[in-house]
């Protein structure tokens, strides 16, 4: 290896070190504020991650251009630190992964590293993103109006009145005069949201899951379709679509994260952020927290009706209560979530 050569190796590593330090405290000053963008951090986490991936590569060509003896001279500590820069980035992936996949309520408030609720989440710029937004807005519409038109809300009121609503079944409540319209109004909703999230996947952050989930619900939909007699759990279960058209109506409404009455913010979109919000909690609560455990109630009696009758406990009734205890369980995390960050962040504006 001649001088002039390894003098050139050594520049263009400690360049590519150089290029990684920068993007490093890029990084991390990213991370440190709240306000940037989740658009900018992951396009410097890739900064960073390409800039590792040259440097490897800068030192793996001076490495090789080495003689037998300095390579194994220096082998122990180049060892070392390549190890020390994978955990280092193995640990970083980890964490990120982990706050991914830590709830639901990330997707639509502004939460920080220690899982703090600052705010509601400001939007980047995402074109697809809004149009499936204003989609699911639109399209919720008639599957929200056509499932409460199959219910008897006068029964429910009168229960509700007489405090018998534990005593009162859900099936009687359901009179599914427009149960066909309304099936095939939820499955065409569902199978264009398929093919729209498989042409635009950057609509949605998760676009796995979302498909994973649409296809298990088009599946589910279809037991009240071959067992008309049981369209109320089909109903029942999709009245959640309530709360999600206000989860989606927050974040599509309020793109800025702008807070109600606040420096800036206009009467009107004030108005409409607080009535937003307070519908969306609303619904939370009555539909996730109190609809969702009484109807585990109703639909294990309805398996266990269905069992007596056709004499084995394995039957088309018994994936319901499993499905309704998944549901339920995620309900209560989500709710934790928001509950625990909400604190976190309510402690830190105090300044606890």
């Amino acid at each position: 290896m001649t001088q002039g050569t390894g003098m050139m190796d050594q520049k263009l590593v400690t360049a590519a070190r150089r290029a990684v330090e920068a993007a490093r405290e890029a990084n991390e000053a990213a991370s440190a504020d709240g306000l940037t963008p989740t658009s900018v951090k992951e396009n410097l986490e890739r900064v960073l991650q390409e800039s590792n991936a040259v440097l490897e590569a800068a030192e793996s060509t001076s490495r090789r251009r080495q003689t037998f003896a300095e390579f194994t001279s220096l082998l122990g500590e180049e060892l070392q630190e390549a190890a020390e820069e994978s955990m280092s980035e193995a640990t970083k992936a980890a964490e990120r992964t982990l706050r991914q996949a830590k709830s639901l309520i990330e997707d639509h408030f502004h939460i920080d590293e220690a899982f703090r609720m600052l705010g509601p989440l400001r939007q980047d710029s995402n074109r697809a993103r809004d149009m499936h937004d204003w989609f699911n807005l639109v399209a919720l519409l008639p599957v929200i109006y056509l499932n409460l038109r199959n219910w008897c809300c006068v029964t429910f009121s009168v229960s509700l009145l007489r405090n018998t609503i534990m005593e009162q079944s859900v099936v009687q409540m359901w009179h599914g005069e427009v149960f066909q319209e309304f099936w095939w109004t939820t499955l065409a909703y569902f199978v264009l949201d398929i093919i729209w999230v498989m042409v635009l996947p950057d609509c949605v952050k998760s676009p796995g899951v979302i498909l994973k989930h649409h296809l298990a619900t088009v599946g589910y939909i279809f037991i009240p379709k071959l067992r008309p007699e049981h369209g109320w759990l089909m109903g029942a279960c999709m009245i959640v679509e309530v709360n999600t058209w206000f989860l989606i109506a927050r974040r599509a409404l309020n793109k800025r994260g702008d807070r109600a009455f606040t420096t800036g913010v206009s009467f009107w979109k004030s108005v409409r952020t607080l009535w937003i919000s307070t519908c969306f909690y609303l619904s939370w609560f009555v539909i996730r927290l109190v609809i969702y455990p009484y109807l585990l109630i109703v639909i294990t009696r309805e398996w266990i009706k269905e069992s007596n009758r056709v004499g084995t406990p394995l039957n088309l009734i018994a994936i319901t209560p499993v499905m309704q205890c998944v549901f339920i369980f995620l309900n209560v995390k989500w709710t934790l979530d928001l509950i625990r960050s909400k604190l976190k962040g309510r402690a830190t504006s105090k300044g606890l």
